[in-house]
């Protein structure tokens, strides 16, 4: 009887322990997983930037320094998977009328 009663109670703390990784789930499971957010957070404002930046200067930037000297961002961003600001790469576009950066993301991304 007591076995029973063991494994009912058993049962039922997985069921809430799942009912609750449902309802609160964990945000951030590790430090990896915090980067890869930071990360994907920068990878989707450079194109914001970027965009404003060639339709306020009306010319794409020809490097990220340039974003930073025109008072865009303050500073070029670290990548938080590698820790460093020269790891990032920068997708060029291919209109040879309006050249420049287009995009950014981390060269450790696609490793």
């Amino acid at each position: 009887m007591w076995k029973k009663a063991i494994l009912v109670g058993l049962g039922l703390l997985g069921l809430v322990l799942l009912v609750s990784e449902v309802i609160f789930p964990s945000y951030v499971d590790s430090p990896r997983e915090m980067r890869v957010r930071v990360l994907a957070t920068d990878v989707a404002t450079m194109p914001a930037i970027v965009g404003q930046y060639t339709l306020d200067i009306g010319k794409r930037p020809q490097s990220l320094d340039e974003l930073v000297n025109a008072g865009y961002i303050k500073k070029i961003p670290t990548d938080p998977l590698s820790g460093r600001t020269d790891t990032w790469v920068l997708e060029w576009s291919d209109d040879p009328k309006t050249p420049g950066i287009v995009g950014i993301h981390s060269a450790v991304e696609s490793k």
